[in-house]
């Protein structure tokens, strides 16, 4: 029994590959809580309205019916690496031989009181696209007399695509976006270049940039910020650093400072053989790196590969992570802007 938990970038390719080239004898089961997994390079643009949602999604159900794969509708509650069982939510524990982890990360809420219960995360992408959805029905059916407020919270590039895919979408409604992060810089960590770029496009998007702004508090309505102000919202919508889902460090298996799972360079679990991850869950504790989906994507081969040999009992090959990696930046419109390094570029071209 092979169990993949979560359809990620990784697993998605990997499925393909083994179905590709079968193992007699072998069982293999996907559990994911949504039967559609996004590619989340393009949510920008699924929001901005430049991609249907089809075009933006992998149909895991569909995935899973032509690879002869289990698919378990389900989301995971617990692990057991004793036991080598799965609880998954309203079903009986899945057991395993082979276990494979691939559920991504998401938005840090509880540090800040408040953003849990009133902040709408980004990811579950599931759960933010219901969200986003049923704000353009309102928007629709009661436009209302006066300026709606759309918070957005992270300085990242995924906090800054999501605030001017916003814009772009409601450009012609009484709406008004604001950016708040916590730093002095916004994308602390690209060229200067990329930074003017970005800033140029918020600004003609009519993006409000909130920049030293730490939301230390959360309520109905307001963010009580570290500088004492209060700031009103209608919509709230939560980006900020990748957090791991709690069940993976309560799980017993070895996790970075941060709870997302420790893996040596063979993608296998540190102490247990028979787990392996991969994406944003999992940090390689010889070659740590940001969280990025160009990991994922380019984990791929090796985990196919390696969970091939543990099951013939065959050696492991080493995944060697690049140390730098091309950023593109979406910029509401059909542009966007490159980042690697001194390189710098943007453009439609670049879109």
């Amino acid at each position: 029994d092979l169990v993949f938990i979560g359809g990620g970038h990784t697993h998605s390719l990997v499925l393909r590959a083994l179905a590709m080239r079968p193992i007699i004898g072998l069982r293999t089961t996907l559990i994911s809580p949504a039967s559609h997994t996004p590619y989340s390079g393009m949510l920008p643009g699924l929001v901005a309205g430049h991609y249907t949602f089809a075009e933006t999604h992998i149909d895991l159900a569909r995935l899973c019916q032509w690879a002869g794969v289990r698919f378990v509708a389900a989301e995971v509650t617990a692990l057991d690496p004793a036991a080598q069982t799965v609880t998954v939510a309203g079903r009986p524990p899945i057991g395993y031989d082979l276990l494979s982890i691939d559920i991504g990360s998401q938005p840090e809420l509880d540090p800040v009181p408040g953003a849990r219960e009133y902040a709408t995360p980004v990811k579950p992408v599931a759960g933010f696209w219901q969200r986003w959805q049923a704000l353009l029905g309102e928007l629709d059916r009661n436009p209302g007399p006066g300026e709606r407020e759309i918070a957005v919270v992270g300085g990242g590039a995924g906090g800054v695509e999501l605030a001017m895919a916003f814009a772009h979408t409601l450009r012609r409604r009484p709406v008004r976006v604001q950016l708040y992060w916590s730093g002095p810089a916004l994308l602390a960590e690209y060229h200067p270049r990329t930074r003017r770029t970005v800033e140029t496009a918020l600004h003609e998007l009519g993006v409000s940039m909130q920049p030293d702004r730490r939301v230390q508090r959360v309520e109905a309505d307001y963010l009580h910020l570290e500088d004492g102000r209060q700031a009103r919202y209608d919509q709230l919508f939560w980006c900020t650093g990748a957090s791991a889902a709690s069940w993976v460090a309560a799980s017993g298996l070895q996790t970075d400072e941060r709870g997302f799972l420790a893996v040596h360079d063979t993608l296998q679990c540190v102490g247990d053989a028979r787990v392996f991850g991969s994406g944003d869950i999992a940090t390689q504790i010889n070659h740590p790196r940001p969280k990025a989906g160009v990991y994922a994507v380019r984990q791929a081969p090796t985990l196919a590969r390696n969970l091939r040999n543990r099951l013939l009992g065959r050696p492991l090959r080493n995944y060697r992570p690049q140390r730098r990696f091309l950023s593109l930046v979406s910029l509401g419109d059909r542009r966007a802007a490159a980042d690697r390094g001194w390189f710098t570029a943007s453009g439609a071209w670049v879109w």
